[in-house]
């Protein structure tokens, strides 16, 4: 086995105030009959057909459920625990709201049937080697955190009598916020990873991420010598930039009123060869996609009205990159954040780099029908108080101290916390 390189070049350390576990007097904890809730800001329900699609597959499967079941998994729009989701192993028992493990047969097939109106074919096929081939081989090698029973559900609002809900899938390298607001879908933020991607499990090939990798190592093939200049960075660190939280409990550190424009770096889309633009597009779309292709298309067309405004980064420790040596990507757009990331084997009897993590996001929150992370939910959540969780845990002094690695000039963009520089 290869050993593992470590190359995170020229990181600094920050210290921002969030808290590493969250008290009861932060987020309410899950278990709320949704007809209780009196959350405002919620809109009527859509008269879209995919929508009410949607909407009846939810009702289907919460009535599938019992009361138990139904009142653990249920949470009031303005609830934070949306905010609440992270990629370790589950460990069973180790998330809010029910699991596969507790659903029956019948009552998870409903819940699939609703992921694959929330999905596209795809996105939904990706989903499923993660959850099931992915972690089904994990399993075998070590039953305890792994297996494909412990990936949580949880449920936001009142779909009978609201336009506004959600729900998360939270899991040990799957982690989506599914949200509905009036004509409104979205899917960020959205963890995607694997371990092992590439393999054979039951009978069954699998490679979840072929296109991703494949198509961003034919973008980096067809870089002039002046596009390479710009695009490979020699000042980023080999890991997330705005991962998820690293264990339970945590708060997604990076919601609510975070400036990414100090990603604003590396190849610009305006300054790209007509070739390049192409190769970038089709990887870009890749994640876009993984949403049901009508909303993915709205969402792809905010995308393309700030397209000039694009940036890809590439990072690597080769001469040559390939499917098999390691490398991390990094596209931004005001309406679209994109991480690629092939990490080191943490399963036992795994090949380096057979593991890797993305992650999808809306920069910026941007004040649009449409929103960021979270949508609308965001401003629903924090209405009385601080516009974001984030602002909360840096204003909040009984929220204890915790480090956070940046390689780029990271603005607030609230006074309250002023301006850090980090530069690289």
């Amino acid at each position: 086995m290869k050993s593992s390189v470590n190359f995170c070049l020229l990181t600094l350390v920050i210290v921002i105030t969030l808290q590493a576990c969250i008290s009861d007097d932060d987020v309410s904890s899950s278990g709320t009959d949704a007809s209780d809730c009196e959350t405002t800001g919620t809109v009527d329900q859509s008269s879209n057909t995919t929508i009410e699609a949607m909407r009846e597959a939810m009702i289907a499967f919460r009535s599938s459920l019992s009361e138990t079941q139904l009142t653990t998994a249920s949470n009031c729009l303005d609830d934070e625990r949306f905010y609440l989701w992270h990629n370790t192993p589950a460990n069973n028992g180790n998330r809010d709201g029910i699991t596969y493990g507790d659903l029956s047969s019948d009552q998870l097939t409903l819940f699939k049937d609703l992921l694959q109106l929330f999905l596209s074919i795809e996105g939904y096929q990706k989903v499923d080697e993660i959850t099931v081939l992915a972690e089904g081989f994990l399993n075998e090698i070590n039953s305890s955190p792994w297996s494909p029973d412990y990936y949580s559900i949880d449920m936001f609002g009142d779909p009978d009598n609201s336009g506004s809900w959600g729900f998360q899938l939270d899991g040990h390298h799957c982690a989506i916020n599914f949200l509905v607001h009036g004509d409104n879908v979205s899917m960020v933020p959205s963890f995607l990873g694997g371990e092992p991607v590439t393999e054979t499990f039951n009978g069954v090939d699998f490679d979840i991420f072929k296109d991703e990798r494949d198509l961003a190592l034919n973008l980096y093939n067809g870089f002039s010598a002046n596009e390479i200049e710009f695009a490979v960075s020699s000042g980023s660190s080999a890991t997330m930039n705005v991962g998820p939280a690293s264990q339970n409990g945590q708060p997604d550190p990076y919601i609510g009123a975070y400036d990414y424009s100090g990603f604003e770096t590396g190849l610009k889309y305006s300054d790209m060869s007509e070739a390049t633009q192409a190769n970038l597009i089709l990887v870009m779309k890749e994640y876009v996609y993984n949403l049901n292709t009508t909303f993915a298309e709205l969402w792809w067309a905010d995308i393309m009205t700030n397209i000039n405004d694009t940036y890809f980064v590439w990072l690597d420790n080769v001469e040559t990159p390939t499917a098999t040596t390691q490398f991390y990507y990094r596209i931004y757009n005001p309406y679209l954040w994109v991480e690629y990331n092939m990490e080191s084997p943490v399963g036992q009897d795994l090949e380096d780099w057979n593991h890797v993590h993305t992650i999808t996001r809306i920069p910026n929150n941007p004040e649009t029908e449409d929103g960021g992370d979270y949508g609308i939910f965001a401003q629903i959540i924090n209405a009385d108080g601080p516009k974001t969780l984030y602002e909360h845990y840096a204003l909040a002094d009984h929220h204890r101290l915790s480090e956070i690695k940046f390689d780029y000039t990271v603005k607030s963009s609230t006074a309250h916390h002023g301006h850090h520089s980090h530069g690289g």
